[in-house]
């Protein structure tokens, strides 16, 4: 009999990685400022690098904003990889229908409400299309796992639930923006080559395949259900985002477990070309940090 071959164990993040936050890009700071922080009741935070940070009511940084004069809006359908949305958890159902009255209030144009089976979804884009996503999760013991892939779907939301449930507390007051514990849930990326995105992501970075369509894939750590999309979209083959189009610049993945967070530096050394920050295949910057 031949000697058996150890096949080693592929590389996976610890269980508790996640996303930390997402850096965009702007034509007009004033204009995004009085969105996210007037409408959406983000804080502005000591900003560092000629950025602008945003964070939710005291909590961790969510956001920063880069001033770009004269770039372009961003294209609703882009036709070029890049940001498709950043995606804003909120703690509860309750929360989500707190935040759809009061966008509703404020008159704010939605682009869609979701029912993912596993969450509950409002979509909309900042003043320069940057899409964003604010959602509630559904509780983890009602998702469906088959082979190692959750069951994920898009049906209209049911709204009249999400209002009731931010109703039925009797707390009618003024909607004051995200609460405190939200936090960066996912990202959602166009790419060129779903396989080789997925193979960066999982075989590289060491994130799990949990979601996987003909044009779409997700990844994520300790059996979420994704902390990043990536859709093909766009085409397959589709050219690099441009930076004179409003979109995003780089993101933080936080991964605390020092001797994980060393290993995956390594990995990453290959495709950091010297720089602090490591390039995906469409070459979107990631940051590994604590």
């Amino acid at each position: 009999m031949p000697a058996s071959i150890e096949v080693p164990e592929r590389v996976r993040l610890p269980t508790d990685a996640r996303i930390g936050r997402a850096d965009l890009r702007v034509a007009d700071l004033g204009r995004a400022i009085e969105f996210y922080r007037d409408l959406l009741g983000l804080e502005l935070t000591a900003g560092r690098d000629g950025r602008t940070a945003l964070a939710a009511e005291g909590g961790s940084e969510l956001l920063t904003l880069r001033e770009v004069p004269g770039i372009q809006r961003r294209p609703a359908r882009p036709r070029s990889t890049g940001l498709y949305h950043v995606a804003l958890l909120v703690p509860t159902r309750r929360d989500l229908g707190r935040a759809l009255l009061g966008l509703n209030a404020a008159g704010y144009p939605l682009r869609g409400l979701s029912d993912h089976t596993v969450s509950e979804s409002i979509y909309l884009d900042d003043p320069d299309g940057n899409g964003l996503e604010i959602y509630a999760d559904r509780p983890r013991s009602s998702w469906q796992w088959n082979n190692g892939k959750v069951h994920i779907t898009t049906d209209p939301m049911d709204v009249e639930g999400v209002i009731a449930a931010a109703e039925k507390t009797g707390d009618d007051s003024q909607w004051g923006g995200l609460p405190s514990s939200t936090v960066v849930g996912h990202i959602h990326f166009t790419v060129a080559n779903l396989d080789a995105s997925v193979g960066f992501y999982r075989d590289v970075v060491g994130l799990d395949e949990v979601i996987r369509m003909p044009t779409l894939s997700g990844v994520s750590a300790g059996g979420y259900h994704h902390h990043l999309n990536l859709n093909t979209w766009a085409g397959a083959g589709a050219p690099p985002d441009s930076d004179r189009v409003a979109g995003l610049d780089s993101w933080q993945l936080v991964v605390t477990d020092s001797v994980a967070r060393e290993a995956l530096a390594r990995r990453l050394q290959p495709y950091s070309n010297g720089s602090a920050a490591a390039s995906d295949p469409d070459g979107t910057a990631l940051h590994v940090v604590v």
